[in-house]
């Protein structure tokens, strides 16, 4: 997936923030991440995002999805929105409630996907620069999260190279 353009995506409604399409955000390296409530790797991860968010407020867009578990169904924006405060998120939010986006991005013909809680860099011209399959990642000492740390250097270290990157004309 590295270096293939990200595909289109389509939510059922966008919950925080105004209603963006991929093209819209040429120019602007974007972080998606899918995510839910009473997910633990979610509740780690979150957190780092928006700090990221935080750090590079002019350059990256840093897009949360929530995506309702263990099946779609419809949630209110009212919950979904708690639950983003819970974890500590404030970015825009998009809600995917029947999987559509994440099945087009990941899901869909690759049955050893089963993670749903996934994430992707798209660089400013709109190519897929890191994937994470799924789970957390994040900076830690803990030797019990060093895989998630590992993941997490991946993620600084795409996200340097997409920011140095300028942006081109449209």
């Amino acid at each position: 997936m590295i270096g293939r353009p990200a595909p289109e995506w389509s939510f059922t409604r966008w919950v925080r923030g105004p209603s963006r399409s991929l093209h819209d955000l040429r120019g602007k390296v974007v972080l998606v991440r899918w995510w839910t409530d009473g997910c633990r790797f979610c509740r780690s991860t979150l957190p780092v995002l928006e700090r990221l968010r935080r750090e590079h407020p002019d350059d990256l867009v840093v897009l949360g999805v929530y995506h309702p578990k263990p099946e779609p169904r419809e949630v209110s924006d009212r919950r979904i929105l708690e639950v983003a405060r819970q974890l500590g998120f404030g970015g825009p939010i998009a809600f995917d409630r029947d999987w559509r986006t994440l099945d087009r991005y990941w899901l869909s013909g690759n049955p050893e996907r089963s993670w749903t809680s996934v994430s992707f860099l798209i660089d400013r011209e709109g190519a897929i620069r890191w994937v994470h399959g799924g789970g957390e990642y994040h900076p830690s000492d803990d030797p019990r999260h060093r895989a998630c740390a590992i993941e997490y250097q991946g993620l600084e270290r795409a996200l340097a190279a997409a920011l140095s990157e300028p942006a081109a004309s449209r």
